[in-house]
């Protein structure tokens, strides 16, 4: 039996609407009438979630539907988007550092640059984040932890940029002052 069919059965079995499912899995109604239409397949984290929920095995929720094993097992394979930020970030991090300090360069002179590459990857990553799905998806500890992490950046970020960029300012305004002498 196809998933799509064998989710509407455990939904109707447990006398649920596709907007009650949907509000429960946190997703759209457009999203179960199309995994009961066969029209696309859910994740495999929302299968399992739909497994819990109607408390049915996998095995029985699944058995049946080889375009969904075949899937599972492309899932398997790849990485999430959060995983591959973490994965290839930290990949460069630790590069990064291994080439930073076999090359014996200070840490002043990576200050200049990695500022503005952080406030270009921040403002791209900020810019591009679909906020209807990301506020969907962040509970109030989510939000705590985020507000601590803004804080915990901006206020050595801000300490430390505004003196350099006030000293630019009065050095130039100094050197236009002594061009014009």
């Amino acid at each position: 039996m196809r998933i799509g069919d064998q989710l509407q059965k455990q939904r109707k079995l447990h006398n649920m609407s596709q907007n009650e499912l949907a509000d429960k899995l946190h997703i759209s109604r457009q999203s179960i009438s199309k995994w009961e239409n066969g029209a696309t397949l859910p994740s495999f984290s929302n299968v399992i979630a739909i497994s819990d929920l109607f408390g049915v095995s996998l095995d029985e929720l699944i058995r049946g539907d080889e375009e969904l094993m075949s899937k599972f097992e492309d899932d398997k394979i790849r990485l999430s988007k959060t995983e591959t930020i973490f994965t290839i970030g930290l990949s460069l991090v630790f590069i990064s550092l291994i080439v930073i300090y076999s090359n014996g360069i200070s840490v002043t002179s990576i200050d200049d640059w990695s500022s503005v590459i952080g406030l270009i990857g921040f403002f791209g990553f900020i810019f591009n984040i679909k906020w209807s799905a990301f506020n969907k998806s962040i509970n109030k500890k989510a939000v705590f932890f985020g507000i601590l992490f803004l804080v915990a950046f901006l206020i050595p970020f801000i300490m430390h940029e505004i003196p350099d960029i006030l000293h630019g300012m009065t050095d130039r305004q100094g050197f236009y002052n002594n061009l014009y002498k």
